[in-house]
């Protein structure tokens, strides 16, 4: 079965981006999105993450406490067939990763959990075309560049800059 690309971008509250506030993911096949937001959200957050990145989260049924969203993940990542995941910075791949092991759960605590893909890779963009694409794409949609620090709209950009950079819909860089 062919590779299923999943476009990656997250949003993080500290310099050193280790508290993750919210997790986007698009599907390149289907157009479905995996979107969350931790619940509670991390407590000492940047200026700026407090000031840009907190008001332009959506709460409610996505907001979810970390054993919630680890399930929701894995849930959503179980459905999709050789997943891919691209992301076009490095803590977004650390970040992902920490989310799918359950944050700081003890194993005790995800054993109700679907279990973590087998079968997932994930790869660093690093092509200046994505990069220009990215920087074109909020230049030209004023509603997304206002909500460029959300992270489903960060996803959603990086996928549309994977494909204006001349990658077909499901192959690699």
């Amino acid at each position: 079965m062919p590779h299923t690309y999943l476009f990656l971008d997250t949003e993080w509250a500290d310099w050193e981006g280790r508290e993750l506030v919210s997790l986007a993911l698009v599907n390149s096949r289907t157009g479905a999105s995996f979107y969350a937001e931790r619940n509670p959200l991390p407590g000492n957050p940047t200026d700026f993450v407090r000031e840009v990145v907190y008001p332009l989260l959506d709460g409610g049924e996505v907001a979810l406490n970390d054993l919630q969203f680890t399930h929701a993940l894995r849930t959503f990542l179980a459905d999709v067939a050789e997943p891919v995941v691209l992301y076009d910075y490095p803590t977004d791949g650390q970040l992902l990763l920490a989310a799918i092991s359950g944050f700081d759960l003890l194993p005790s605590e995800l054993s109700e959990c679907t279990a973590p893909p087998a079968n997932l890779r994930s790869t660093l963009l690093q092509d200046e075309r994505v990069s220009l694409a990215i920087e074109e794409y909020f230049t030209e949609r004023a509603a997304e560049r206002a909500r460029r620090h959300h992270a489903l709209v960060g996803a959603r950009a990086l996928y549309a800059a994977w494909l204006v950079a001349g990658h077909p819909p499901d192959t690699p860089a």
